[in-house]
């Protein structure tokens, strides 16, 4: 019995070896399915190209970013680089090799399949009939306790030995989700500010440049408070973006802008009220402003600008010109 226990130990202990050597992670890559597939600093189409990957080359991925996969870039300052998934093909995971079983296994089964048909041959010849009475058996001698303790030297051999040691797989690092600044195209709007209350539309080419088209109607007073002007303004810009700030929650994307006003103002006399006149007039503006958006809401977008304004005058004591400021809201469609 004693042999018996021993032979199963040591083929756990070769079974447990070869189960941990089966479960060793698998290394992911992925690679560039396109003719160049462009490195950015960060997430982001409008962040920094840092590096070029040509078709075939094998990325090591170390974080999925949503569109994005975070690779080791050794180019890099930090020594990492995003591209997008879209000009990515993954590659196939390598096969785990199999390992094959430790000699000490196949031994120790070898042993205790010999074990168990002695086991069976000594059940067998305890099985046959006992001899006649007239036969004398001998009795055994009597074996102290001390000496039925004792273990063999085989036994102690194979209680001395250590099992080999189990080594644990190491925790998996937690993956941190990145947010990814959404990608705006095309949104419409309000705004509203110094210059009074009225729609907008915006978009954005791939990359930093953008256009918007504002239509606004409002009243300002003359310098000396007798007359009234009326503005229907119609104006184009022009928008050029700077880096984007992208963190797990907000998308900021500060930018400059100039755009020209086209404005038909029309004054009423505050005292004669039958007294009016009306005049076209150009005037431009230089500005500079952020769109902010969460990742709770990416397809809507806060901006907030600030610039000067310079017109002439359309009438003798009014002064269009000067500081002024604006707060905007678009709804991206696209």
């Amino acid at each position: 019995m004693i042999r018996q226990a021993a032979a199963v130990v040591i083929a756990l202990c070769a079974a447990v070896q070869v189960l941990h050597a089966q479960n060793t992670p698998e290394t992911r890559k992925v690679t560039v399915a396109e003719a160049s597939a462009a490195v950015h600093k960060t997430p982001s189409v409008g962040s920094p190209v840092i590096g070029k990957a040509t078709r075939g080359t094998e990325l090591v991925v170390t974080r999925d970013v949503g569109d994005w996969v975070k690779v080791s870039w050794p180019a890099a300052p930090d020594g990492v680089g995003y591209v997008r998934v879209a000009s990515l093909a993954r590659a196939a995971a390598p096969a785990t090799a199999r390992t094959p079983a430790a000699p000490g296994a196949k031994a120790a089964a070898s042993a205790s399949r010999a074990t168990s048909s002695k086991s069976a041959a000594a059940a067998r010849s305890n099985a046959k009939p006992a001899p006649a009475p007239a036969v004398a058996v001998a009795e055994p001698a009597p074996v102290s306790a001390k000496a039925a303790l004792a273990p063999t030297p085989a036994v102690t051999a194979v209680a001395a030995a250590e099992p080999a040691p189990v080594l644990q797989p190491a925790a998996p690092t937690p993956v941190r989700t990145i947010y990814v600044a959404p990608t705006h195209a095309f949104g419409v709007g309000a705004f509203g500010g110094s210059r009074g209350l009225g729609g907008s539309a915006r978009g954005w080419k791939r990359g930093r440049l953008g256009v918007q088209l504002e239509f606004s109607r409002y009243t300002y007073d003359s310098v000396d408070m007798l007359s009234r002007a009326t503005v229907t303004d119609i104006a184009p810009g022009v928008l050029f973006a700077l880096n984007d700030h992208v963190t797990d929650t907000v998308w900021l994307r500060p930018y400059l802008g100039v755009a020209g006003h086209f404005a038909r103002s029309t004054r009423t006399d505050l005292i004669f009220t039958d007294t009016t006149e009306s005049a076209n007039t150009i005037r431009a503006r230089v500005f500079v402003g952020s769109e902010l958006s969460l990742s709770a809401v990416p397809a809507l977008a806060i901006s907030m600008d600030a610039g000067y304004y310079h017109q002439p005058e359309p009438f003798v004591g009014f002064e269009p010109g000067g500081m002024g400021f604006s707060i905007a809201a678009h709804w991206y469609v696209k």
